[in-house]
């Protein structure tokens, strides 16, 4: 047994409550969470996209300084772009 600071008690006291009417089934809020768990195991997929949707974007002055990094490299630079799509990417784009 694990013991795990939670604190959205009132919205797992809600969801057994709604539980119980939909299924007419008590729940003991264990045995909710137990689920919920397992159905995160078969579903993990789901739970990555949710997180990384959740991710902050650059802003537009971390975009601009990383752009005011970028050098020119000089003659014979000039098709490293489409080396790099074909590196990274596998081919051209």
């Amino acid at each position: 047994m694990t013991t795990v600071k939670f604190d959205l008690h009132d919205d797992l006291e809600e969801l057994q409550a709604r539980l119980y009417l939909d299924t007419r089934k008590k729940l003991t809020k264990k045995e909710i969470l137990e689920l919920i768990f397992k159905m995160g195991l078969e579903n993990y997929p789901m739970i990555v996209n949710h997180i990384r949707s959740h991710e902050h974007p650059l802003t537009k002055a971390v975009i601009k300084k990383v752009l005011s990094l970028a050098r020119d490299l000089g003659e014979g630079s000039e098709d490293l772009s489409e080396r790099v799509d074909e590196i990274v990417y596998g081919g051209k784009q």
